[in-house]
């Protein structure tokens, strides 16, 4: 195996690990209860505690990047969410069982930055197009979803102390693979700027830095994390509705087809980013297209419960969705890699993002008790308005802001093209030459 991919594998499994110990948790509520004592409070305490623990952590590992290295905070961090995973194990009161889920969130939360630039320097050292690389990030994130229940399901015998031992050993693993996966400090940086091609190129390659972007890179993360906070948002308000709706629609067994429309979602997600990473679309395109489909798709499934059509609406919306979560990180990489504060960056959108899957529950549970259908109307609505609201002021821009054209190969020289931030040469159908540009 290539290095490259080597290092690609190392820092995708990490990714997998880190979203199946999200998932693979939820079975052993019960043993929660008993071992622990933990009541319906307790209980949500545990899953509050970890996602805004994770949440606020996530502009300190940013911070952490810029000050430091990728590698050893993506290192450190996952072994602070080791630590978290072996407390919950041996956790026997709620004290220590809500105390090893902040630390668990804020190892967490530290290595979300960390990954971001890992997948940045990777894109840019090995020459790998952004669009690829969040297309793979994605089917891994669906993977590692969808594979925790599976894996809690196989360890029933095993039991949840043994499990989660299990699991805290194989996350320490992950954390030395992280320092294998991301690339450290690049040394060959000073050679290129002494280059005369590579210096007489890089102010319009990297306009973004040389003129007001960097003041306003948070203004630029901000509203990519607020589209993404809109994704998760939407489908964690669908969470815990969806059983409900189906359920009271359902002919068969209601378990059965909960599983069978969820899974079958998150298969079409997975798909979706994997397909789409193949090909660099405009990112405007990326986010109209998204926006669309879960806006036909939420307003579908209000149209009746019935699990056939409640399951295929629901694939539609979940193709929106896998859309709209590649667009966010696609242009958060590829914007951020044009200037100097990554990791400030990647954290404040890291921030901004969760706060969807906080607000989403309350926000559908609301909703759901005015009108078993307002959720789905309302939401679909929304995303029609900022479907609109992107049309319009596609009419005045032609790119993204903050963002700049990359210089073509052909017009500085080799040293140009080593340059180029998102790691594409332009001999690569989904290199970056246009990445940073949303109209294309």
């Amino acid at each position: 195996m290539k290095p490259g991919r080597r290092r690609i594998a190392l820092l995708l499994a990490a990714v997998i690990s880190v979203n199946a110990s999200y998932t693979v948790m939820i079975p052993f509520v019960p043993d929660l209860e008993d071992r622990a004592g933990a009541g319906p409070v307790v209980v949500a305490l545990t899953f509050a505690l970890f996602a805004g623990a994770k949440a606020l952590a996530q502009p300190v590992g940013g911070w952490w990047v810029d000050r430091w290295r990728a590698d050893r905070v993506a290192m450190l961090s996952m072994l602070t969410a080791a630590a978290g995973i072996a407390l919950t194990a041996l956790a026997r009161d709620s004290a220590t069982l809500l105390t090893a889920r902040v630390v668990w969130g804020i190892g967490e939360g530290l290595v979300s930055p960390a990954l971001y630039a890992g997948m940045t320097a990777l894109c840019r050292q090995h020459e790998i197009p952004t669009s690829r690389m969040m297309g793979n990030f994605g089917s891994a994130a669906v993977a590692g979803f969808l594979l925790g229940p599976l894996i809690a399901g196989a360890a029933v015998p095993v039991g949840l102390t043994g499990l989660f031992l299990a699991g805290a050993v194989i996350t320490a693993a992950t954390a030395v693979g992280l320092v294998l996966a991301i690339p450290g400090q690049q040394s060959p940086q000073p050679e290129e700027e002494t280059e005369p091609a590579p210096e007489a190129d890089a102010p319009a390659a990297n306009a973004p830095a040389a003129g007001p972007a960097p003041t306003r890179w948070w203004v630029w993360a901000l509203l990519l994390g607020g589209l993404d906070m809109f994704t998760f948002l939407v489908y964690s308000a669908l969470e815990p509705l969806l059983p409900e709706y189906l359920s009271s629609g359902a002919d068969s067994s209601a378990r059965t087809v909960i599983s069978a429309v969820f899974v079958a979602g998150l298969a079409v997600s997975g798909l979706a980013m994997w397909l789409l990473g193949r090909f660099t679309l405009p990112l405007r395109t990326l986010a109209a297209t998204g926006l669309g489909f879960t806006a036909v798709g939420l307003c579908a499934m209000a149209a009746t419960a019935h699990f056939v059509a409640v399951g295929l609406s629901f694939m539609v919306y979940m193709f929106g969705y896998a859309t709209l979560f590649l667009t966010a990180r696609r242009g958060i990489v590829e914007l951020k890699a044009a200037t100097s504060d990554d990791g400030k960056a990647f954290g404040l959108f890291g921030l901004v993002s969760d706060l969807g899957n906080v607000l989403g529950p309350l926000l559908g549970v609301a909703l759901y008790a005015v009108n078993h259908r307002l959720p789905f109307l309302l939401l679909g609505a929304v995303s029609g308005l900022v479907l609109l609201a992107l049309a319009a002021v596609a009419r005045r821009r032609t790119g993204l802001p903050g963002a700049a054209r990359q210089v073509r190969p052909g017009g500085g020289g080799e040293g140009a093209r080593r340059r180029r931030p998102g790691g594409g040469t332009g001999h690569h159908r989904g290199g970056t030459g246009r990445a940073l540009t949303a109209g294309g």
